[in-house]
């Protein structure tokens, strides 16, 4: 069975994430980003590594406060790749979130800047500036919906990241910051957050889930054999003793002589 460690994490304080194994994903990573200092807000995540790249799921905790999901901010640890790197969208993952509030993110909403920054230019407050001049910076940014929430009230999304020449692995986000900008914060929709948050390295494998044991198989229906019918009983036809015979011939001649008398 797989094993998902969700932990809470905050621009001040990173935690422990786990990564898990499966039969049909090779490894996950997990988690959560909370911010308790701005407007109470969480986002839950989890990166998921499918044939040739990761899938990345993020959805807004609504329990704790309601958000319009606005960007997203991610790093990679091999820079590298950056300029070979593309997003499309993924089927909606999320079953109780319907489609008015889930993004599919097209061409034009995913960025790189390989000099790393807070700012992608997509405009509408989708930034994460602030922190102090040692806050992170990111090399890709994602434009989620638009500002506002009359047209778009986004509580989740998901997209495949890849590469044009490699395939991409879990381990290029260990110990990677990632930020979500929320927009439309809370009962009033009038608040604002910014969440930052950092990987772990650490790499949690889960058992495989056992397959399935195979149902035995049906025994025949025994049919019993049906017990013979019994013959009738003969009737008796005993032949009587040789004495009786004899009184019974006795019998017979003395009413013989009797009448001719």
């Amino acid at each position: 069975m797989n094993k998902y460690l969700t932990v809470g994490l905050s621009f001040l304080v990173p935690s422990v994430m786990a990564i898990a194994a499966s039969p049909a994903h090779a490894f996950s990573l997990s988690g959560s980003l909370y911010n308790y200092e701005q407007d109470d807000t969480k986002v839950d995540y989890s990166l998921t590594q499918v044939e040739g790249g990761i899938q990345f799921d993020f959805r807004v905790d609504t329990s704790v406060n309601m958000a319009d999901l606005r960007g997203l901010f991610l790093n990679i640890n091999d820079e590298s790749l950056l300029s070979g790197l593309s997003a499309t969208a993924a089927s909606n993952p999320f079953a109780d979130i319907d489609a008015a509030n889930f993004y599919s993110i097209g061409s034009d909403d995913f960025r790189i800047d390989s000099g790393g920054t807070t700012d992608f230019g997509f405009g509408g407050g989708n930034v994460l500036q602030g922190g102090g001049k040692k806050a992170p910076q990111y090399t890709m940014g994602f434009d989620i919906g638009e500002q506002g929430i009359a047209n778009y009230d986004i509580q989740g999304t998901s997209f495949l990241l890849q590469h044009d020449s490699q395939d991409l692995s879990l381990d290029l986000f260990s110990e990677s910051m990632l930020g979500v900008r929320l927009m439309s914060v809370g009962d009033n929709r009038q608040g604002s957050s910014k969440l930052r948050g950092e990987t772990s390295s650490e790499i949690i494998a889960s058992e495989p889930e056992p397959e399935p044991e195979p149902e035995p198989d049906p025994q025949p229906t025994v049919v019993p054999t049906p017990l013979p019918t019994p013959a009738p009983t003969p009737e008796s036809r005993e032949v009587p003793e040789p004495m009786v015979l004899l009184g019974l011939v006795g019998i017979g001649a003395a009413l013989k002589t009797l009448r001719r008398r």
